[in-house]
């Protein structure tokens, strides 16, 4: 099966909040240049950040141990939050936190959708006599 894209967004300008928004305009827009941008596909999260210095990560689906949605008040107020992915790499958590994510609730449930596509292969259960 190949590698299809289901989801693409950046971390909206909204998630600045208005006192970063000033210093941004006062600052000719760079600070939004660098914004996150997310895509997931049916084996991947790929976030890539930056502006000036690119970091690409790569986020496995079958690593993924859990996911969570943060949203502050002024989130909540736009339509907005973080979603923090827990990953297993070999025996080390990570926590990846994709910034700004429009509709953060229904982008973890298909995380979540996705990883257990992942975690529980299709067929008939097998058993070892």
């Amino acid at each position: 099966m190949s590698e299809t894209i289901l989801l693409e967004t950046r971390e909206t300008k909204r998630s600045y909040g208005p006192v970063w928004l000033v210093l941004g305009v006062l600052m000719l827009g760079l600070p939004f240049l660098g914004r996150q941008r997310i895509r997931l596909t049916n084996e991947r999260i790929t976030v890539v950040s930056g502006f000036w210095t690119k970091v690409r990560d790569d986020i496995e689906i079958f690593r993924i141990r859990d996911v969570v949605v943060k949203q502050s008040l002024y989130q909540r107020l736009l339509g907005i939050g973080d979603v923090v992915v827990k990953s297993m790499e070999g025996r080390t958590e990570e926590l990846h936190v994709l910034r700004g994510v429009p509709d953060p609730v229904a982008v973890s449930e298909h995380i979540r959708n996705l990883w257990n596509r992942a975690a529980r292969p299709a067929g008939p259960a097998t058993t070892l006599d």
